[in-house]
């Protein structure tokens, strides 16, 4: 077999698979209204949606190293920026608490005091994560 008939083998398979998921598609629809309260109803309205999934064809680029570094930059500057805003996070929760013992507000100590925590979980996973 050469190249291009082991394509149109694939490209058959896709179609019949298709075509299969097609079908079953329409046989769900016309009896949706009836079965979809029993458990046939829901397998036939998902084994449609799984056939159809497994005709997906993909393929990979050649290895050029652009996307891979492109990634890399990401996450670099994440590495770099979630623990400052974690630390920003800290400070606006600082400052909510100072605000809410000012003003006697049972709330807003509560809602600084819940800033800083998320904003120290925060910081120290973006620290874990650099490390």
């Amino acid at each position: 077999m050469n190249e291009t008939n082991e394509l149109t083998v694939m490209e058959r398979i896709s179609d019949t698979m298709t075509e299969a998921g097609a079908r079953l598609a329409v046989k769900a629809t016309n009896v949706l209204g009836k079965l979809m309260t029993k458990k046939t109803g829901k397998v036939l309205v998902t084994l449609p949606l799984a056939l159809s999934m497994c005709t997906v064809t993909a393929f990979a680029a050649g290895d050029d190293g652009g996307a891979e570094e492109t990634i890399n930059k990401i996450i670099e500057l994440l590495k770099l920026w979630i623990p400052r805003l974690g630390g920003l996070l800290v400070i606006v929760g600082g400052i909510q608490l100072a605000i809410g013992f000012k003003d006697d507000d049972a709330t807003g100590k509560t809602r600084g005091m819940q800033c800083m925590i998320g904003g120290a979980i925060v910081a120290a996973i973006g620290k874990m994560v650099s490390l």
